[in-house]
């Protein structure tokens, strides 16, 4: 039965069972809730004047605020099944009390009535969909919501029904005892289900307070906005009813059944929208349109009450404002909490629900009197105030349909799909005063542990305690201290570090120079060439780089004169220093003329420094070598650097080196690494210009470079329709591995066999992975590769977020795209898309061969020849012999191979 009900609904048998769980829980509250409300609105307009409804209102949003703080101060820390199964147990309890009260027809009882209903009705449906709500992500809650709805919406119709059948022999008091009786079931099955733990039931974890109030959130203020104004609306339309009501018909039988009438068609008309519109919305428009569909429709009523005031507006407005509420917005308004944390959903939930959304009654209670006593209480009036609120409704709406994908972005990168490092502060005082004490120890690593902490920590204390440091008994600590001081040194200090160059430790004298010529105040040219001579290749290459670095103009001729004598004799560390300090002097200068001898250099290591050290002078003359060196293995690292430190004066000829066909190919390969590095808008044209597809490698290392400039430049563009051109073909690609993956035997399969599936799936995970690399390209980027993380993912709930942001994030025309690969439409879902998109489709295993030999992919095709050749497939000798003509090495000599074969058989 299971089973069958899930084929027809399109769900999982879990999902099937999880909604009829909810659904018949939600359709025994509704029934007892929908005779309840028949009860109090007849009682009401029996014994009190409708002009009285204003103030009551007002009650009602002040003491259901109380009650629903005091509510969740009680069941804070308690799960939201048992805390929903305490207030079912209560509510009963109550509704029979009143079920005896409410004979007498005293007033203040009549009230009293009136104002627990809301209460108890508010608490109960809020906790229902918050327990709904934490049990589901919002992909399944898109399938199954409007089934859970279903059932609320059977049990008010069943409410309605039985309503004006029981008031007649029974009076009112039958209906609430009924209702109370319905509590006590749905009470008990509540414990059932809590006692026993059943799947159908599932128990969400016990909520954690969020430190933070939820209104710090923008989005949760908009969602606060937007339902007040909900409310507002609401509230002003049932008024306006009630009122015509009474004025036709003052008996409380007549008014019982009329309600009774009323909520029976309002429940039908909703069971109809819900089976036909309401899933296909949700699915189709997403949350936000669907959320949009109440207040569209209520200002076409509100218009109506203005200009054609009369008993037959009012009543149709209402019935839009009963169906649409109850069928559509109630879910997609679940679906708009889905992004937020789980902490801030609950208090936000319970805020609104529970909270602003009855201070709504009461605001709308003060707003009727007040208008009342200024302008009258004319329809038209009240149709005026609608038209004015439902104006800011639809500014928030407009907010919260911008902010919930945005939320969903959010909540992805929340669920840890994409972690990367996160620095901890230890700005905290009594943790600065523990390291500060390490730094007093008189042992030299905890010394040197304290001095590392304090400069990542604290550095303004570190340099507080620098003069002492200096002073220090251990070498290795004064030498930490100096290259902590860094270009940071004040006047004494630097006076202490001058004198230091005498030191008796070599290492210490090495930072001691390196710290001068940071600081400016190099030493003179005598003393930096007399640490030439040191027998420590340390101290003589901050010699060295002192020198090339921090000489002025004045003195560049005589460094020079030193740097060549050096150079005569100098040993290979002492080129590569001479080599890297040249890089770091500003150009140009006539020292950097010794960079072209040193890129001819006979060890790689100079060469490499060299041409790392042109780049960043900007020595044009180099970059032919520079480029060359990209082909080999040990110089390709310093020649990418090289070539990225040119920037965009260098674009321009990456770009025609990659667009290039005749260009050799591991060169072109390589090229995009460095265009990404460089990161620049001309960067991103220079990529763009490739636009073959034939070399898969290349192709994908054009994508990372330029999903790298987008990580690394936020504000870089990239032209749509070519990054849209390349992302059919990608999808194209995705669904013709997916369509012939389906000749793959199953069973024992053949070596050569295996080899061509096993690269089918992988050329599937490569193009689905391409996919989204493009979308990060012109989507947010973060948000769009934690959606592939989970969409790629085994957790149904994060591959639901992943599909509800993907969804509603992505424009017509790439949803139309993407979302058929990833949705729920499965694999026959799929093949449809293919061959209905792009004419793809299955006929047979040996016409799959033949696709795969003609398809333009080299190593598909090599894959799928050497199938033919080793099964001697004779009817695939076409196919095989067009491929002995390919320009590639390896598909041509496969093909050769499995030709000879086929000939020969």
């Amino acid at each position: 039965m299971i089973a069958r009900l899930a084929r027809l609904l399109k769900l999982e048998p879990e999902e099937t069972r999880l909604a009829l769980a909810f659904g018949a829980v939600l359709f025994v509250l509704t029934a007892s809730y929908t005779l309840v409300k028949t009860a109090r609105d007849a009682l009401f307009l029996a014994h009190m004047p409708a002009n009285r409804l204003p103030y009551v209102y007002l009650a009602v949003g002040v003491l259901t605020t109380i009650a629903a703080v005091a509510y969740a101060r009680v069941t804070r820390g308690r799960r939201a099944l048992q805390a929903l199964e305490w207030a079912t147990w209560f509510s009963a309890a109550v509704l029979g009390w009143f079920a005896w009260g409410i004979r007498g027809g005293a007033h203040v009882t009549v009230v009293a009535f009136y104002l627990w209903v809301n209460i108890y009705g508010l608490i109960l449906f809020s906790q229902f969909w918050l327990y709904a709500n934490a049990a589901s992500d919002p992909r399944e809650a898109k399938r199954t919501f409007g089934m859970i709805g279903t059932g609320g919406i059977i049990g008010g119709l069943v409410g309605g029904i039985v309503a004006p059948v029981l008031v007649g022999p029974g009076g009112l008091h039958s209906l609430v005892l009924l209702a109370a009786v319905l509590l006590l079931l749905a009470a008990a099955a509540l414990r059932f289900a809590s006692e026993r733990r059943r799947s159908a039931m599932p128990q969400e974890p016990l909520p954690v307070d969020d430190a933070a109030g939820p209104f710090r959130s923008r989005y949760v203020r908009w969602l606060a906005l937007g339902a007040l104004c909900s409310v507002l609306v609401g509230t002003l339309l049932d008024y306006q009813f009630k009122v015509e009501l009474q004025h036709r018909n003052p008996s409380p039988k007549t008014i019982a059944s009329m309600f009774g009438l009323f909520y029976t068609f309002t429940n039908l008309a909703a069971i109809a929208v819900q089976l036909f519109v309401s899933r296909w919305s949700l699915r189709r428009l997403g949350a936000g349109w669907s959320a949009g569909l109440l207040p569209a429709g209520l200002t076409v009523g509100a218009a109506a009450m203005a200009f054609v005031p009369g008993f037959g507006a009012v009543v149709g407005a209402r019935t839009w404002d009963q169906v649409l509420r109850i069928s559509i917005n109630k879910p997609a308004n679940e679906l708009l909490f889905f992004p937020l944390p789980a902490g801030v959903r609950r208090r936000a939930k319970a805020w609104i629900e529970s909270g602003l959304e009855r201070l709504g009654d009461a605001f709308a209670g003060i707003v009727i009197l007040a208008t009342g006593m200024m302008f009258g209480s004319s329809v038209r009036v009240v149709a005026t105030l609608m038209l004015l609120l439902i104006l800011v409704w639809a500014v928030a709406w407009i907010r919260i349909r911008r902010g919930y994908v945005r939320e969903l972005g959010r909540n992805l990168r929340r669920l840890n799909l994409d972690p990367r490092g996160s620095r901890i502060s230890l700005r905290e005082s009594h943790v600065l005063e523990e390291m500060a004490r390490l730094v007093d120890s008189p042992h030299e690593r905890i010394v040197l542990h304290g001095i590392e902490l304090l400069e990542e920590s604290a550095p303004e204390q570190l340099r507080e305690r620098v003069p002492e440091l200096l002073d220090h008994p251990v070498a290795a600590v004064r030498a930490r201290a100096l290259r902590a001081i860094g270009a940071n040194a004040t006047p004494e200090v630097a006076l202490r570090v001058a004198a230091m160059l005498h030191d008796p430790d070599p290492e210490v004298r090495m930072a001691a120079l390196r710290v001068q010529c940071m600081v400016g105040g190099a030493p003179s040219l005598d003393t930096a060439e007399a640490f030439l001579g040191s027998d420590d290749p340390h101290l003589r290459r901050s010699a060295l780089e002192c020198m090339v670095e921090a000489r002025g103009a004045v003195e560049e001729d005589r460094v020079r004169r030193v740097i060549e004598r050096r150079l005569d004799g100098a040993d290979t560390a002492d080129r590569v220093a001479i080599a890297e300090a040249l890089g770091r002097r500003e150009p140009p200068t006539r020292l950097h003329e010794l960079l072209p001898p040193l890129a001819d250099d006979a060890e790689l290591t100079v060469r490499n420094a060299a041409m790392v050290s042109a780049g960043r002078a900007g020595l044009r003359i180099l970059v032919p070598r520079m480029i060359a060196s990209l082909t080999q293995r040990h110089s390709r690292t310093p020649a990418r650097t090289a070539l990225a430190s040119f920037g965009d004066r260098i674009t321009g000829t990456l770009g025609d080196y990659l667009a290039d066909p005749s260009s050799d190919l591991a060169l072109r390969r390589e090229l995009p690494r460095v265009l990404g590095d460089i990161a620049t808008p001309d960067a991103v044209i220079a990529l763009m210009r490739y636009r073959e597809r034939d070399d898969v490698r290349l192709s994908y290392r054009v994508l990372k470079a330029m999903n790298k400039i987008r990580a690394r430049t936020r504000q870089a563009r990239f032209p749509r329709d070519l990054v849209s051109a390349d992302l059919e073909h990608d999808v194209r690609n995705f669904l013709f591995a997916f369509v012939h993956y389906r000749s793959c035997p199953i069973g024992n399969v053949r070596s050569a066999e295996r080899l061509l599936c096993i690269a089918l799936n992988e050329r599937m995970d490569q193009a689905l992975n391409r996919i989204f690399r493009r979308l990060a390209l012109i989507y947010p980027a973060d948000e769009t590769y934690a959606g592939y993380r989970g969409i790629v993912s085994d957790n149904p709930r994060l591959r639901g977020n992943a599909l509800e942001y993907i969804e509603n994030v992505l424009s017509a025309e790439h949803a139309a795209l993407v979302l058929p690969l990833v949705d729920d439409s499965g694999d026959a879902g799929r093949l449809r898309f293919a061959d209905s998109r792009f004419g793809i489709r299955f006929a047979g295993y040996l016409e799959s061969l033949g696709a795969i030999l003609d398809h333009d992919d080299a190593w598909l095709a090599i894959c799928a020849l050497y199938v033919a050749g080793s099964q001697r497939e004779g009817s695939l000798l076409d196919h095989v012999e067009r491929q002995t003509a390919s320009n590639h090495p390896h598909v041509r000599a496969t093909a050769l191979w499995a030709q000879a074969a086929l000939v020969t058989a």
